[in-house]
């Protein structure tokens, strides 16, 4: 998403650890972060429409009825995956929230930290759109439905802020019926489908013929040129930008995928 921020403990409960619990409690919270990690082996080998609770089964150490009290079905997982996503996600935006720049450059510093995020997760930062789907969310844990909502409105809160600061540092300014709301979907549209279509693996000639590797970059200086949000492409080089924010932001990420190809 647009952007996020998260406080220590959120960040280690991302990362499976949580803090303040009895033995027994972290023992149980262990085995849940184990179970969506295997989970998630099983969604970017066979694919989301292939994650039943019978193989989650199979592929943990776990018996069914161990596995029942951690997800009340299949559409549970999936939610827990999507929570599991945006926290990691999340980690990823923190980052870019600390980088020194104007208020766009920040923007951008969010695009690079998403753009990595679904090359790091092809199959996962897709869950967006699982997420809502009513199949899901109808059979999903009542609790599950609510982290989510949770973690959304956290990320829609800081993009606000975001977008806040550059209307005050007059970078932005607002034009009749598109305030902050709009704002902040249209730059969730551009990453997402941006990201989703250039890194599915059945590309059209539209994308095939696109040799420019800032294509996500150029999309986004689209949107914000449009919304006259200061400095313009024209006037600032935000591949620079993009480099630097790369290098001193996500250096490790971005060693590791080259390492792998991706």
């Amino acid at each position: 998403m647009f952007g996020f921020r998260c406080d220590k403990k959120e960040q280690k409960n991302a990362g499976g650890c949580t803090l303040g619990l009895s033995r027994k409690k972290q023992a149980i919270a262990d085995r849940e972060v184990e179970l969506v990690l295997l989970a998630k082996s099983l969604v970017q080998e066979q694919g989301f429409s292939n994650l039943t609770m019978d193989k989650l089964t199979a592929l943990s150490p776990y018996s069914k009825g161990t596995i029942y009290n951690h997800f009340c079905s299949k559409e549970d997982v999936v939610l827990a995956l999507c929570i599991h996503s945006l926290k990691a996600e999340a980690l990823l935006f923190a980052r870019a929230d600390a980088f020194d720049g104007s208020s766009r450059e920040k923007v951008v510093a969010m695009h690079v930290g998403y753009r990595i995020y679904t090359r790091l997760e092809p199959v996962l930062s897709t869950c967006a759109i699982m997420a809502k789907s009513p199949w899901v969310l109808e059979k999903a844990s009542a609790e599950r439905v609510k982290e989510l909502s949770r973690l959304e409105e956290q990320v829609v809160e800081y993009a606000d802020r975001l977008v806040q600061t550059a209307v005050e540092q007059g970078d932005l300014q607002y034009s009749a019926g598109i305030g902050s709301d709009s704002i902040v979907f249209a730059n969730w549209a551009i990453a997402f489908g941006s990201n989703a279509l250039t890194q599915s693996s059945g590309q059209s000639h539209c994308i095939k013929r696109l040799q420019d590797p800032y294509t996500v970059l150029n999309n986004a200086n689209m949107l914000l040129d449009g919304l006259n949000w200061k400095p313009l492409s024209s006037q600032w080089d935000y591949r620079k930008t993009w480099q630097r924010v790369e290098k001193e932001l996500f250096s490790a990420e971005v060693e590791y995928l080259s390492s792998v190809g991706r």
